[in-house]
């Protein structure tokens, strides 16, 4: 009879715990798939004439907010080309063999350090020479994307 019981209490402890594990397998959402990204070369185009616009009126914040655009501008045209990364810099290490100049590429991680000073320094002072090379170097990222 003790026997019986035990086994019976075994019995019911392990149809709870699977029943647990389902149902918390059923309820948890899976990851969104990522969507494709298609890459617009007149889209890029026009929104880096935009950022241009924004930066030739002069003043921190517009050269700020062209700095942070210019970055998003690359980083999305990098997910469109399929760059693998969980961020920009992971992305952007992994796109070096689309530079044909090292230089360029270099010049791309400096402009990136720069949004990032912008981004995450609140105390950062953004000289005009600064920004003007960010932006420089940014639009030439964009040629050697083939985007501009």
């Amino acid at each position: 009879m003790f026997q019986t019981v035990i086994v019976a209490f075994i019995a019911f402890f392990l149809a709870y715990i699977l029943a647990l594990i389902f149902l918390r397998n059923r309820n948890r959402k899976s990851f969104p798939k990522k969507k494709s990204i298609r890459l617009d070369n007149e889209m890029a185009r026009n929104k880096w004439q935009e950022i241009e616009q924004t930066f030739a009126l002069g003043g921190p914040s517009h050269s700020k907010t062209s700095i942070i655009e210019a970055d998003k501008l690359i980083d999305h045209i990098l997910k469109a080309k399929g760059v693998s990364g969980d961020t920009f810099a992971e992305r952007l290490k992994n796109a070096k063999p689309e530079f044909h100049s090292y230089a360029d590429y270099n010049n791309l991680w400096f402009a990136h350090k720069v949004r990032n000073n912008i981004a995450h320094e609140s105390t950062h002072d953004l000289n005009s020479a600064e920004a003007k090379r960010a932006i420089e170097y940014y639009k030439k990222a964009l040629q050697e994307l083939r985007i501009i």
